[in-house]
């Protein structure tokens, strides 16, 4: 049991349950709102690092405001003499890495089921400008009711980017999660957050990264120049869908990766549909003998990166000359030693300036103020900053930085254009495809009716064609098909009158026959659907149509009495006569008119005559 004092007056501290990079985390009991917590203590060492500090601020203050049942939630940061905590949600279950070990790999359903809600997350952050840049199997929660929860929105930015002291360039840590661009130093965005869940979804598929090597730099390099594997090659029970999803998500050039995790959670709740049902994850997570709840885990991303803008850019182009130029310090600094680097690289390093939205040269004299030298990488597109404005700094902002290697910005080329794609006859997923692979949004759906294109196609697009500025929405109207007509009323009709009429409305028409002594042969009996109501065109319609009075020989009845030869004639829909002979006293049928095997009519009246 913890001996700490309450943190902030508020937060009591009971048993420490995990420990990492970063702190320490305890379970608590926030007094004022009467509820357990955890808390996450940042280590001493962190705690003295200004420049993390500052950051620790306005990324806890960022993934405070993120709200979603799949995001661990952040409900309290801040110090108390001189020790930084935040409070976050408590949850009960375990993360992947734990269920990773006691099942060795999970079934596809179970990994869609994942990826679904890891995606839905990770959607909700990235509109707010929140890109986690640490997506692993340990910072992903399941509950005890199989929910997926996301972890340490933030830290692991704040964390990174306060790793000054190790040398420029190099990779330390576990490395099988990180994007080619974030090896590469570049910034990250949230097609990177993707990538990473691409390589999760690989390991929960088969069981193992696909990449692994002697030192994390041979892992990093396989990142940046081999494409990652199918899971199907090394676990065949991975259906095809499963390696087209992870490939999708794990391509090296993002431009090539889904466009949003919206998108991509939008193809795996297509898959789930196909996949053979599993065991529930809150079934796994049952079985599972060990309850400590890991929230916090060794940092796995240690090099340095640029500071990526609310929205994260892209840095186009290599370097070659300052990588030689890092490659030579880098070996002079290995042999300096830990301490001894530590001080030598603050005394040759500058606080890098923020000049993202400034023009090139003011940029350039910002820096060199700083007394860093400049150099221009190629320009990047950019929906937030104007063209020629400064649209990307590596390092970033807060970050120091080399005297010698600099600051390599990049100019803003102004908004992405795409061509605006023909969407038109497709089918709403179709559509909604198409578009969004071409960097476009689905804008408003409306439907009409339409003659010329099928029920659920696109009948018409806003724009038609052109260009347009990337992520722009694209109207798109639905047909319901042909409009409705109101049915119009054929009964009494001829039947060919009333299929002309039918088919003239667009209208399909069957008929079926029937006897009737009520309506003349060859006109309309009744109709399938009534008069007056709206009706479809193509709807087909059933007419019943008169065969008239059924016809049949006259039975014979002479010998019955008169009440069994009344009912056996009105039995087969004749009209019965009686007449009685004079002077009889007899009740038996003695003649009959018409005599039998006369054809007659249902309808018809016939006589019988009684005597005896």
């Amino acid at each position: 049991m913890s001996t700490l004092p309450p943190i902030d007056g508020r937060y009591r501290i009971a048993e420490r349950i995990a420990a990492g990079g970063m702190g320490e985390v305890f379970r608590g009991h926030d007094a004022v709102l009467g509820r357990d917590v955890a808390v996450k203590i940042l280590h001493v060492s962190l705690a003295g690092d200004a420049g993390f500090i500052d950051r620790f601020r306005r990324e806890a203050r960022a993934a405070a405001s993120l709200n979603h049942p799949n995001i661990v939630a952040v409900y309290d940061w801040g110090n108390t003499d001189g020790t930084y905590f935040m409070v976050m949600e408590l949850v009960s279950g375990h993360s992947l890495r734990d269920l990773l070990a006691a099942q060795g790999r999970l079934e596809p359903a179970q990994v869609a089921d994942v990826l679904h809600q890891t995606l839905d997350a990770l959607s909700h952050a990235h509109r707010e400008g929140i890109v986690h840049r640490d997506i692993k199997p340990e910072n992903i929660l399941v509950t005890d009711e199989g929910v997926a929860k996301v972890a340490d929105f933030g830290l692991a930015r704040a964390y990174a980017e306060s790793r000054v002291t190790q040398a420029p360039g190099t990779v330390t840590g576990t490395v099988q999660y990180l994007a080619p661009e974030q090896i590469q130093g570049e910034a990250a965005d949230p097609r990177t957050d993707i990538y990473s869940l691409g390589i999760v979804g690989f390991e929960l598929l088969t069981g193992h990264v696909p990449f692994v090597g002697e030192t994390s730099v041979a892992v990093a390099y396989k990142h940046v120049r081999e494409r990652v594997p199918a899971p199907g090659k090394s676990e065949r029970s991975v259906p095809k869908a499963m390696d087209r999803l992870i490939l999708w998500a794990t391509q090296r050039d993002r431009d090539r990766r889904p466009t949003s995790a919206a998108a991509m959670s939008r193809e795996v709740a297509r898959l789930e549909k196909e996949l053979p049902k599993a065991e529930p994850l809150a079934d796994l997570v049952k079985v599972i003998a060990d309850t400590e709840v890991p929230l916090d885990h060794a940092p796995t991303v240690t090099i340095p990166q640029a500071a990526p803008t609310k929205k994260g850019k892209r840095s186009h182009g290599r370097r070659p000359g300052r990588v030689r130029r890092l490659f030579v310090w880098l070996v002079v600094l290995a042999a300096l030693g830990g301490g001894g680097w530590a001080a030598w690289y603050y005394l040759l390093s500058a606080q890098v300036p923020s000049v993202l939205g400034l023009s090139k040269d003011t940029a350039t004299a910002r820096l060199k103020d700083a007394g860093l030298n400049v150099e221009f990488g190629l320009g990047v597109y950019s929906s937030e900053f104007a063209r020629d404005q400064i649209a990307a700094e590596d390092p970033g902002a807060g970050s120091r930085a080399l005297k010698w290697t600099g600051v390599t910005l990049q100019l803003s080329l102004g908004p992405r254009t795409v061509t605006v794609p023909s969407v038109v006859d497709m089918t709403y997923e179709e559509a909604t495809a198409v578009i969004e692979g071409q960097g476009l949004s689905v804008g408003g759906v409306s439907n009409d009716y339409s003659t010329q294109f099928k029920k659920g196609h696109v009948m018409l697009q806003d724009p038609e064609s052109g260009k347009a500025r990337s992520g722009s929405p694209v109207a798109i109207t639905i047909s319901q098909g042909p409009p409705p007509v109101a049915m119009p009323s054929v009964e009494t009709l001829a039947e060919k009158q009333a299929v002309t009429l039918l088919e003239a409305d667009g209208l399909k028409v069957e008929t079926t026959g029937k006897y009737s002594t009520d309506v003349a042969r060859g006109k309309v009996i009744s109709q399938g659907v009534k008069a007056g109501e709206p009706v479809g065109k193509g709807t087909t319609i059933t007419l019943v149509v008169s065969l008239g009075p059924r016809s049949f020989p006259m039975p014979d009845v002479k010998g019955m009495s008169e009440s069994a030869a009344a009912k056996k004639l009105k039995g087969l829909g004749l009209k019965v006569g009686v007449s009685r002979v004079p002077g009889s006293t007899g009740s038996q049928v003695v003649g009959q008119q018409p005599a039998e095997g006369n054809t007659v009519k249902a309808g018809q009246t016939v006589t019988i005559f009684i005597g005896g």
